[in-house]
């Protein structure tokens, strides 16, 4: 691997004295070029695993203005990136996206040139390596089974919904088979129950915006959002209660059992969405505010296995885990029944659906629930526009005065945030003060990072390749194998990265890998008998067995230090390998004339000049 930083500066012509002619002609036109200014100009590339889409930069530095180029390293040169580098940028592990992708396994070199034109300041090679490294291992591919962007998926009733939905798919490199578990994703739903159905289907075709599309961007995870609406019904109020009263006749399929078709779709998008590397999780994360809010209270209860998390906002009440008022539950008043009738408690679900409320998995849902300050009219608290249950249905009316209170912030919400504490719920409270029932989003941001924040904790991140290791040795020597951690999502994550030989592990580490960065590992193990071992990295075998012999290795973990001899005969090699790297093709007996004169005129000079 060559990555070492290199520093091109006028005053090393001296140093160039024993390297071939085509090195001399390259290093005597860039020092012309440069010779009325040094220049710095650091460039730093590790051997890496690629998906063939981007190049990753450990270092980057210059201070003069230049034309940065990533090509093959051969003498017809493809050249995969170009773009001009401004002075004084400076960058540690930038991932370059190509403008054409690298085709197959090579060595890669990475050059800044004078945008005049002439040799490189600064030039380092690189091997990049797109290939099979794990049994079984489809090396790269679409992180899902759908293209990126946003797509309506119609209406299928034998699919289970009578409604179409709208699945945003983030727009994701091509990704390498991980060898730890990293390629897991929650789906990110929401749901547009307001107005008739037309006015539903607009409010659901944007699932790349708001909260949904930042958490998608910044998780790497994809989004539904359903135009569904909750049916009215002896609950009450809007088209936003979900009735399940026998009852309650329901004409239109589009209003029936509408849980159960927020189920069939969640279903519908895993399917396409797991054709990729990716697999999405069987659980969702929810986020909705207002309506959206109110109709994620009602199907969480019914279906609490599909939710790993949810926010949810605007809403003064929260539903309780629970069918009766005990003496020692926190409520606001002194309510005349006992029972918790749904949707704000679980007194009759089983009743209305047949199925006993599944505490436990509800109890599993951590929660998000947020309400603006001002979200509430204490002069005329009974008609306020955004109260639910104002007396349309007198009996869940009454329970929810009794309960929580009547204004939505002060008693509600505060009610609920005191009996969640009481009832041990996961819940985080947010109050946003001064805000109306709309929030601004600088408030409303706060929903993405409880999001991240929860699929960093459960998910992980960080996807772990092989990139190189000896697959032969000798009796007591070393064998380094190398992996890359890369974290592409915005938040910080870390994982642990273990070695096995033979089933037995020998090494193990934890890393801290940054937003959108990467990190290399390098996990040793050393050979005291002969004989073939298969290697693993986080229970994933390593195709190729090292295979050791008794040839014992005539190396040392420590060298003597090179004598000043030895460090003028590396740095002219050194600057012979650089300057032959970058040679111009075509190179022919006079040009090496030339070179052998510009070297003798440059030389006078120096010592003219030093005089």
């Amino acid at each position: 691997m060559d990555s070492r930083p290199t520093e091109v500066q006028r005053r090393r012509i001296l140093q160039m004295t024993g390297i071939s002619t085509a090195g001399i002609v390259g290093f005597s036109e860039r020092t012309l070029a440069q010779e009325e200014e040094d220049t710095n100009v650091t460039i730093e590339v590790p051997d890496q695993v690629s998906d063939g889409e981007s190049v990753v930069i450990e270092s980057f530095e210059t201070d003069v203005d230049g034309v940065f180029q990533i090509f093959q390293d051969t003498d017809e040169r493809p050249v995969y990136k170009a773009m001009e580098i401004e002075a004084g940028t400076e960058s540690t592990n930038w991932e370059v996206e190509l403008d054409d992708p690298i085709p197959e396994s090579q060595s890669v070199r990475t050059s800044l040139y004078p945008i005049g034109g002439g040799q490189s300041y600064d030039t380092v090679s690189a091997e990049v390596r797109i290939s099979e490294t794990v049994d079984g291992a489809n090396p790269f591919g679409p992180p899902y089974g759908t293209e990126p962007g946003v797509q309506k998926i119609e209406a299928d009733p034998d699919a289970g919904f009578h409604s179409p939905y709208f699945l945003y798919t983030p727009d994701i490199r091509s990704i390498e088979e991980s060898v730890n578990d990293s390629r897991e994703r929650p789906l990110v739903v929401t749901a547009s129950p307001w107005g008739e159905f037309e006015e539903r289907v607009e409010g659901a075709r944007r699932p790349d915006g708001g909260t949904t599309g930042r958490i998608a961007n910044a998780m790497n995870c994809p989004v539904v959002s359903v135009p569904l609406t909750l049916t009215e019904g002896f609950l009450g109020l809007e088209p936003h209660e979900l009735t399940l009263a026998h009852e309650i006749e329901i004409t239109d399929p589009r209003r029936e059992r509408v849980d159960r078709q927020f189920i069939a779709m969640i279903e519908d998008a895993q399917s396409r969405l797991n054709e990729g590397i990716f697999t999405i999780a069987d659980q969702v994360h929810y986020d909705g505010g207002s309506a959206a809010a109110d109709f994620i209270e009602r199907v969480a209860p019914l279906h609490p296995e599909y939710i790993n998390a949810l926010s949810a906002g605007a809403n003064g009440y929260s539903f309780l885990p629970v069918e009766e008022v005990t003496d020692d539950l926190p409520v606001h008043g002194d309510p005349e029944r006992t029972t918790v009738p749904f949707p704000i408690g679980a007194g009759n679900l089983e009743e209305l659906t047949g199925e006993a409320f599944n505490k436990e998995a509800w109890m599993d849902i951590e929660q998000f629930r947020w309400i603006g300050g001002e979200d509430q009219d204490p002069d005329d608290p009974d008609n306020y526009t955004y109260k639910r249950f104002r007396g349309d249905h007198r009996e869940i009316s009454q329970a929810i005065e009794e309960i929580f209170g009547t204004l939505q912030v002060d008693e509600r919400f505060e009610t609920s945030r005191e009996m969640y504490d009481h009832l041990d719920v996961p819940a985080t409270f947010r109050t946003f003060e001064g805000q109306p029932h709309s929030p601004d989003w600088e408030y409303r941001v706060e929903a993405v990072e409880f999001h991240k924040e929860q699929i960093e904790e459960d998910f992980e991140l960080v996807h772990v390749a092989l990139q190189e290791f000896a697959s032969e040795a000798h009796v007591g020597d070393t064998v380094t194998v190398s992996v890359v951690a890369t974290n592409r999502t915005d938040v910080g994550s870390s994982t642990t990265i273990s070695l096995a030989v033979d089933g037995t592990e020998v090494e193990a580490t934890e890393v801290q890998v940054d937003p959108n960065s990467r990190e290399t590992v390098e996990l040793e193990t050393t050979f005291e008998e002969t004989g073939e071992f298969i290697l693993s990295v986080n229970g994933t075998t390593i195709e190729d067995p090292v295979v050791v012999d008794d040839e014992e290795s005539t190396e040392t973990d420590t060298q003597d230090a090179p004598t000043d001899a030895d460090s003028e005969e590396d740095n002219s090699t050194m600057d012979q390998d650089e300057a032959t790297a970058d040679e111009q093709p075509g190179f022919g007996v006079v040009q090496a004339l030339a070179a052998v004169g510009g070297v003798g005129y440059l030389i006078k000079r120096r010592l003219s000049n030093n005089n």
